[in-house]
């Protein structure tokens, strides 16, 4: 039988500790033209060739920002189409780079490339129909998840690439592969004057929603960019649209922590009483993620602290699950019944005995949280905890018990 250290000598035979270098690609990064001529006079040396990370000589002259480099590598024969392992273009790293000289050398580089094998039909306008169609077609190109370079300067927050690849042609209507449209990509990272400007200059709809039922504001909210929310919903988004697990912009920026976006979302009307398809609300999001603040404005504003979700659970069972024990206390000091149980008859109290919670324990028990409730199976709190093998919930649980039994005897 061969030793696992013998196994190991053979699987690494032939193999080096070293890093490969690549000569051309190392100066394409650094800017230079010489040295990339001076590489290609290397008889291994190819122009196409690429990085561990698929990452040719060109992708990384685009995306430094170097032309001359990129100019040279193109008249060399570099293929302007390649595609590094996540699908992206030296074209799609200009744009996110704002490189807009690299953009339109590129676009029409590639064109040319495409032309030179003629076009079929003859006549002038033939050919600039051809060539329309083709531009757009390089511009539309997406990378291995269907994100386009329109969209990914968009996300960037390059406005002036943006609207030079409009202006070359780009659709504004194209999906990536989870339906997410320029506007969507544009509102997740918050830049309010871009999605302005996909808005009210190019058309771009607020109201478009995903086969999930995902929207721009959701995004927006999701990442707590409330001027970009303020804009969207002034401009006709749906403040309390729901998504396909019927989440809204509401629990999105709850659930994130976003205070700010949540107090500017509930000055438009948003609903704190709408529950997901498990029957959470925003606030219970909230809770699930530790947002005391949220907790306690969502509460201020009228939202059911003592709502309970489809398994019978009240946002005092997500801080408990959480290990929060401020945050129970703050839930219980709004009114949150101690005492709700679960569809499997269990209270806060067991639950934090369950997952051995024994700050929330201590908490739930100094506010008066009932030991000797019993779930359906008629186990305690206590039974739960010696279950677990936790000694020091155990011992707070027995410490309880022992104060009960004392005060029934006086």
């Amino acid at each position: 039988m061969t030793s696992t250290l013998l196994a190991a000598l053979k699987s690494n035979q032939g193999k080096t500790s070293t890093t490969a270098v690549f000569p051309l690609i190392e100066a394409a990064k650094a800017g230079q033209v010489e040295g990339c001529s001076k590489a290609m006079e290397e008889p291994k040396v190819k122009v196409d060739q690429k990085d561990p990370d698929g990452i040719n000589s060109l992708m990384h002259a685009a995306a430094g920002g170097y032309m001359p480099v990129v100019r040279f590598l193109v008249e060399k024969g570099a293929r302007i189409s390649a595609k590094d392992d996540m699908g992206e273009t030296a074209l799609m790293k200009a744009c996110k780079e704002d490189h807009s000289d690299i953009i339109h050398f590129l676009v029409e580089a590639q064109a040319s490339q495409r032309k030179k094998g003629g076009v079929l039909g003859g006549g002038k306008d033939d050919a600039a129909q051809w060539l329309a169609r083709e531009k757009k077609r390089i511009l539309d190109m997406k990378d291995d998840e269907g994100v386009t370079a329109l969209m990914k300067a968009g996300e960037q927050g390059e406005g002036e690439v943006v609207s030079q690849l409009i202006e070359l042609g780009a659709s504004l209507d194209l999906k990536d592969d989870e339906g997410w449209d320029v506007l969507m990509w544009t509102a997740l990272s918050g830049h309010s004057e871009l999605c302005e400007l996909l808005v009210t200059q190019q058309g771009v709809s607020v109201e478009y929603a995903t086969e999930k039922g995902e929207t721009a504001l959701m995004k927006a909210a999701a990442n707590g960019h409330w001027e970009v929310c303020e804009f969207l919903i002034a401009e006709g988004a749906k403040v309390n649209q729901l998504d396909a697990n019927h989440q809204t912009a509401l629990m999105w920026a709850a659930a994130e922590g976003h205070l700010p976006t949540v107090e500017g979302l509930i000055s438009k009307d948003a609903k704190s009483d709408q529950v997901t398809k498990q029957g959470k609300t925003a606030l219970l999001l909230a809770a699930q993620f530790g947002r005391d603040d949220i907790c306690k404005f969502l509460a201020s504003k009228g939202a059911k602290v003592e709502h309970q979700d489809e398994d019978g659970k009240t946002a005092l069972f997500s801080a408990v699950q959480a290990g929060n024990p401020a945050l129970v206390k703050s839930l219980i000091e709004l009114k949150c019944p101690t005492e709700a149980k679960t569809s499997k008859g269990e209270t806060a109290l067991i639950w934090a005995a369950m997952h051995q919670q024994l700050m929330c324990v201590q908490a739930l028990l100094a506010h008066g949280a009932n030991i000797t409730i019993q779930d359906e199976n008629g186990q305690t709190a206590q039974d739960h905890a010696e279950g677990t093998l936790n000694s020091h919930v155990v011992e707070v649980l027995r410490e309880a018990s022992r104060g009960i039994a004392k005060q029934e005897d006086e």
